[in-house]
């Protein structure tokens, strides 16, 4: 009691100290309320065995009666709990936060395979991938506040079908054509089943097409396995030529298939391209 009436000013330096620091965090309150991000969806797109890119879709709430801008932001991505990538980007054209408005942004990531494994080691089919920064908003005097913003996310890991060719069957075999069954096997090599809406093709024998279209059919490939599809067709060789006949008098066969497979996902259509040449062993069956 005596230290307080022998320093009157202390009470009140002590109480104007309170007010100024509640009022500090009120105004902080505030201004977290002014702008208020969210996240709207996350997209998966340009999926291929070489990458992907993992977008955020942020809603950007300005609910003051002035004009805001997002000037910079700067983000972490986190892979498996590895760190992937770490950047700061300026904007060269603020994006407009119109007052009273929500503004659409996205922050897209950009995941190409190779550098994924080389910077968080080998991963099999799908990975977790969480994101955290902060967007810098600017008001009309150029006054800059900090959003901190945080989600999680994934993605899987694709690879291609891969295709061989598995013994050509020969059913009956002439001077003037052949009838024969050409069998390609299709290898899914991720974990999960790839659902296949179309394969086209062209089938070639040497140096020349014997045979195109689509494969028909169900052709679905289960997860981490195989499946072989028959071709059954005739070789007419007056049409085809001498070179392509004398291509069953020699073993093995040389053969390329090449086409586009049409797959549907969750995360949109995939188109993989296809591009095989093989020599096939000649099975008579009769």
């Amino acid at each position: 009691m005596n230290a307080l009436r022998r320093n009157p000013g202390r009470k009140r330096r002590a109480a104007l100290g309170l007010a100024l620091l509640l009022a500090i965090a009120t105004a902080e309150a505030s201004s977290r309320d002014d702008v208020i991000v969210s996240l709207k969806e996350k997209v998966i797109g340009n999926l291929s065995s070489s990458g992907l890119t993992l977008a955020f879709h942020m809603a950007v709430a300005n609910r003051t009666d002035t004009a805001r801008e997002l000037v910079r932001y700067r983000y972490r991505v986190l892979v498996n709990q590895r760190e992937f990538l770490n950047m700061s980007v300026s904007l060269d054209e603020p994006v407009s936060l119109p007052a009273g408005r929500e503004t659409l942004i996205s922050l897209p990531v950009k995941v190409s395979y190779p550098l994924l494994f080389a910077a968080v080691g080998p991963i099999e089919e799908k990975a977790s991938c969480d994101i955290s920064g902060d967007l810098f908003i600017a008001d009309e005097r150029k006054r800059e506040e900090r959003i901190g913003f945080a989600y999680p996310g994934e993605f899987p890991i694709f690879k291609d079908p891969e295709v061989d060719f598995l013994p050509l069957k020969v059913n009956d075999l002439t001077v003037g054509g052949a009838d024969v069954v050409f069998q390609p096997r299709f290898k899914n090599l991720n974990g999960y089943e790839l659902i296949v809406e179309r394969i086209s093709y062209s089938l070639s024998f040497g140096d020349k097409e014997v045979l195109s279209g689509e494969i028909p059919g169900d052709k679905s490939l289960p997860r981490s396995g195989d499946r072989a599809f028959s071709l059954p067709f005739i070789i007419d060789f007056f049409e085809m030529g001498k070179d392509v006949r004398d291509l069953f008098q020699k073993a093995p066969l040389p053969v390329r298939m090449a086409g586009e497979i049409e797959i549907a996902s969750v995360w949109g259509k995939l188109l993989v391209r296809f591009d095989k040449s093989q020599s096939v062993t000649i099975e008579k069956t009769s």
